[in-house]
């Protein structure tokens, strides 16, 4: 992600937290998702002032962080545990195995991964639609595609109680239950072949404290 420096209504700069930057490995295309509140508003207003003047809003940005060093195409299961905003990095390596498994390779596995579980948890419902409807195609390719392993989506809402059922949409309204959940990855990768599992992490830190102890 990308942090935008502190607003200062002296020397007209910003501080924009919520931003995520999305690199995807087969293109030059950087997305920005910006996670709405009071802040952004304001943010958005001083833009849009800045384009009324006819002059250019200061932007210092810091950044970007993170390095996924690792090559996750090695292992038999990948579960990807985010948190909020820690969607980013998951997200980023799931467009990378299921683009470009679509558009380059669609007739032979180039990977080991046989199943990709996806735990994303989050307060309000509203945070999931920056990417549930693109989750949801790809998951209907895994299913379709034997080339590509199956993806397994799991949405977890924390602060919200759910107004209408839906059984398509992958929405649970309660903290997860991370203990069952792992087990159930672990058996799907046994029943599945797997000889390994790959557990990332990328939001608060209970939960990365959590996956490094499992």
């Amino acid at each position: 992600y990308v942090l935008l420096i502190s607003f200062s209504r002296n020397f007209n700069f910003l501080l924009l937290w919520s931003v995520s930057l999305m690199c995807f490995f087969q293109n030059v295309c950087f997305p920005l998702h910006v996670r709405l509140g009071n802040h952004t508003k304001r943010i958005a207003d001083y833009s849009e002032k800045c384009a009324s003047e006819n002059r250019q809003a200061l932007i210092r940005v810091d950044g970007p962080y993170g390095n996924l060093s690792f090559n996750y195409r090695r292992y038999g299961s990948l579960v990807l545990v985010s948190g909020g905003i820690g969607i980013t990095p998951a997200i980023s390596i799931i467009k990378d195995i299921y683009e470009k498994g679509e558009a380059k390779q669609p007739k032979k596995s180039y990977h080991c991964m046989k199943t990709v579980h996806l735990i994303w948890v989050m307060p309000f419902e509203a945070d999931a639609t920056l990417f549930l409807d693109q989750l949801l195609i790809y998951r209907e390719l895994s299913m379709h595609e034997p080339s590509l392993p199956l993806l397994e989506v799991s949405i977890y809402v924390t602060r919200e109680k759910s107004v209408h059922k839906n059984e398509s949409r992958p929405i649970f309204y309660s903290r997860p239950d991370l203990q069952r959940m792992m087990n159930e990855c672990t058996a799907q990768a046994v029943e599945a072949s797997s000889s390994s599992i790959l557990i990332f992490a990328c939001g608060p830190g209970r939960y990365a404290t959590w996956c490094l102890f499992y």
